[in-house]
């Protein structure tokens, strides 16, 4: 084996090891840190490449019908094992899911991203690390783009929320599509959720330029939020810590519309909350809750609304009007 030839099967070893160190979740800053310095040598990140097509192939190998009914085959001559009384069977194909593990496991999706999409569902976050160095937090019920050129970052957020950390590079501006607005930055960190025509925009640090789809330009300070449609004005004032709590698996709300909570507490999943006494949909509420835990914030609003809950037989929680209300009502509306 000549030099080069050894040179090649030493970066291949290490592309394999790095697989193997960022599947094991979650995983530090630290060591992606240490990845991103380690792929932007020569050769690198060619290597890395070369390990994601392996497992991409390992994927399709495993769809072989050939090798379908040998697992089968070999599943019926040993029993299941059994894991807290779930019933358990091998998994059919070990290296498509140790590279489904790297993509989109609880902790970090380390790609090669020229163009990628990730998309989450009800309930579900999702940590993507970028190789520029940016991170992205998902949201539950979330989709989002993201296409990488030399001239710049483009990330399309066509549903859910997002919360972007951005690495700097003043050579590749780093923007972000929601709807018709284009939020613009190049290290920083902010928040975008677009629900239908509902965009809005938050900066936790450092400043962002935000075109609104009428083309006006507003530039955010931290700790401010642009909505879209605006109403009673564009931006305000809020608390970055209860806009970002959602990557903490919580939910807060701060004198929020009844209808507009509910709305939020089932884009996270668990039993889906009806609002059938829609006259009390303006009604406010504030306070912390478990994202996915329908139950204790159905268990708040009955408390301190004239307000009762039923459930149906799939299992949908319903609020009706209480007709022999025990508790004083707040109107704060």
């Amino acid at each position: 084996m000549n030099d080069k030839e050894s040179e090649t099967e030493r970066r291949r070893a290490e592309a394999a090891q790095w697989f193997a160190r960022l599947k094991t979740l979650p995983v530090s800053h630290g060591t992606l840190n240490d990845f991103f310095a380690w792929r932007r040598q020569p050769g690198n990140g060619e290597a890395f490449e070369e390990a994601e097509r392996f497992w991409s192939s390992a994927e399709r190998v495993g769809e072989s019908p050939e090798i379908l009914r040998a697992i089968e085959a070999a599943e019926r001559r040993k029993p299941a094992r059994r894991h807290f009384g779930v019933a358990v069977r091998p998994v059919k194909w070990l290296a498509a899911s140790i590279f489904f593990l790297l993509l989109v496991g609880g902790g970090y999706a380390v790609l090669a991203q020229r163009g990628q999409a990730f998309e989450t569902v009800a309930g579900e976050r999702r940590v993507v690390a970028l190789d520029d160095g940016s991170r992205l937090d998902l949201n539950s019920g979330t989709a989002v783009r993201v296409r990488f050129t030399d001239n710049g970052r483009t990330l399309t957020l066509e549903r859910g929320e997002a919360l972007f950390s951005v690495a700097k590079d003043k050579m590749r501006p780093f923007t972000v599509k929601a709807g018709g607005a284009l939020v613009t930055a190049t290290g920083t960190k902010f928040d975008v959720s677009k629900h239908g025509e509902q965009i809005w925009v938050t900066l936790l640090e450092g400043s962002v330029t935000v075109r609104a789809p009428d083309g006006s330009i507003q530039r955010l300070r931290t700790g401010q939020q642009w909505r879209w449609p605006a109403s009673s004005g564009s931006i305000r004032k809020v608390r970055t810590a209860d806009v970002a709590a959602w990557t903490r698996g919580r939910i807060v709300f701060d004198a929020s519309p009844l209808v507009d909570a509910i709305a939020e507490v089932n884009r996270h999943g668990g039993k889906p909350v009806v609002l059938d006494a829609v006259q009390f949909g303006t009604r406010r509420i504030s306070g912390s809750f478990e994202a996915g835990d329908a139950d204790s914030f159905v268990t708040a609003v009955t408390a301190f609304m004239p307000l009762r809950r039923t459930e149906d037989s799939q299992g949908r929680i319903h609020l009706t009007v209480d007709p022999t209300p025990t508790k004083e009502i707040p109107v704060t509306d």
